[in-house]
């Protein structure tokens, strides 16, 4: 179990590394190419794709759960059963989809707060062809699940990297053919598709006996499936309302344009979200297995080092990008930093590590080890409350900066109330133990870090480009912290072996 997890966290940040990339390239020609308005209306489109988990009831996880569980192993003919309702409920829910687009389509002058009747087709075009578009390949999203239940998140992974590559080249060539964003959504949508039949097929290679067919009830089946996912719906409608409603209220109230502005200033702490969570991938499938089999010990060691992980990569990639936030911003995306842009860059950064570092980790507990329904309570009164603050805020004249106060703030006081201490009653852990062990290492071996990339910036700002004072400090802060962490995080026992390891390999290369 250890070398698939190491590897699927190796070859996520070989993912992350080929996202960042092609995430700044594609973000640079995006706003290039068609503006605020052009860059704001692809974002709010992806929102859009967001709203599948509104029909999705929570099933698509029921897929990763059972697969994680090895029941292809003891019950190929179940198994099949209850993959194939999934399917086949998604298929249904994507003509609900594609319903639902059809009749969206009478207020998008409303929603896009456009009123020129030329742009409003263009866009109209855009959303129709991205939005069934997406609907049609809804129901192949299931084949990702399946992978990770399989442990097999490695593989996916290399497909994913082709892909990413291929799109990167596509946006390059319609950009400069001047196909503009009808055409960087025909070719978006279009290999989607073909990424998901080839997962599809991938993830029907490693399980012996696979079959898939348009099946809808089996008691059995339905029984387990929907038992499970009458949970894991609420908490995945929850994440949708934090998180997918953001862009419609602030184009609702605020405009297109400042649904670019937000995003902008949102798109280094998703690079940092990128970047340090993909240890997570892991989280669920393991914590299923290790809670299946009764095995807590192990489960709580793993779940600490987890959010230990968490933490440490938190401190190490958030940190600094808040120090450097103005600059990174003009580096990346040569975009001016207003001062708004200056607040929600250091609140989105704030929540990233908020998110990553306290909630995401405790979340995946819950969810996996038969806690799914106060979860998802606990999470839908969030979510309401939360967008409920959004829209009377918004609507009263407040800034945007809000949004992000409100998010930050409502995580925290559920992660005190709830999700942790019903977590250590999972684990059978120590909660005041954990608590330090997890976040006070991280946040001393930071302070010695971050005064040196202040003493560094200072020094350099104003007489070296951007890039070059954002690569200096960052990596001086990285340095440091690192070998601060070293003496903080890992213990004497660790350390030595670390040490002979080492001195192995020199004195074999020697």
């Amino acid at each position: 179990m250890q070398v698939s997890i190491a590897k699927n966290t190796a070859t996520n940040y070989l993912v992350i590394l080929v996202r960042v990339i092609q995430g700044l390239l594609v973000t640079r020609w995006l706003i290039g190419y068609l503006g605020d308005s052009g860059y704001g209306l692809w974002m709010l489109l992806w929102t859009f794709f967001g709203y599948a988990i509104l029909v999705d009831f929570g099933v698509g996880v029921a897929g990763q759960k059972y697969t994680s569980q090895e029941l292809f192993k003891r019950d190929i003919r179940h198994y099949n059963s209850i993959i194939s309702m999934i399917f086949t409920f998604h298929s249904l829910m994507a003509l609900v989809i594609i319903l639902g687009v059809f009749i969206s389509i009478f207020y998008l002058e409303k929603l896009f707060n456009v009123h020129d009747p030329e742009q409003l087709a263009y866009y109209r075009k855009c959303y129709l062809t991205f939005s069934l578009g997406t609907a049609v390949i809804f129901p192949l999203c299931l084949f990702s699940e399946i992978m990770v239940g399989l442990h097999k998140i490695y593989f996916k992974n290399y497909i994913d990297t082709g892909f990413r590559i291929c799109e990167l080249i596509g946006f390059l060539i319609i950009l400069k053919l001047g196909g503009g964003l009808y055409g960087i959504v025909w070719f978006t949508v279009l290999l989607m598709a073909v990424e998901r039949c080839f997962t599809g097929f991938c993830a029907a290679k490693f399980i012996p006996g696979f079959r898939l067919r348009f099946h809808l009830f089996d008691r059995r089946a339905f029984h387990e499936v929907f038992g499970f996912s009458s949970g894991t719906y609420f908490v995945s409608m929850a994440g949708f309302l934090r998180g997918q409603t953001r862009n419609p209220i602030i184009s609702k109230y605020c405009g297109l344009g400042a649904v670019g502005i937000f995003q902008i200033s949102n798109r280094l702490s998703d690079l940092c979200s990128q970047t340090i969570s993909q240890h997570n991938n892991n989280v669920s499938p393991v914590t299923t297995q290790l809670f299946h089999r009764k095995r807590f010990r192990m489960l709580r060691i793993f779940v600490v080092k987890s959010m230990q992980w968490n933490m440490f990569m938190s401190c190490l990639f958030i940190i600094p990008a808040i120090f450097l936030r103005d600059e990174a911003i003009f580096a990346l995306f040569k975009k001016e930093v207003t001062p708004m842009i200056h607040i929600l860059s250091m609140l989105s950064l704030i929540g990233t590590g908020v998110w990553v570092a306290v909630t995401q980790i405790p979340s995946s507990v819950l969810l996996m080890c038969e806690k799914h329904h106060l979860h998802a309570w606990t999470s839908m009164a969030e979510a309401i409350v939360v967008i409920t603050l959004n829209i009377l805020f918004l609507r009263s004249g407040v800034s945007i900066v809000c949004l992000e106060l409100i998010s930050m703030s409502a995580s925290t006081f559920m992660f005190a109330v709830v999700r942790f201490p019903v977590m250590q009653k999972i684990i059978r852990g120590n909660a005041l133990r954990d608590l330090f062990s997890i976040y006070v290492p991280s946040l001393l071996a930071a302070v010695p870090a971050s005064l040196a990339l202040l003493l560094c910036k200072k020094v350099l700002l104003g007489h070296v480009h951007e890039f070059l004072l954002c690569a200096v400090c960052g990596s001086l802060y990285g340095v440091i912290y690192v070998l601060t962490a070293w003496q903080f995080l890992v213990g004497r026992t660790k350390k030595e072996l670390w040490k002979r390891r080492v001195m192995i390999h020199v004195r074999k290369y020697l």
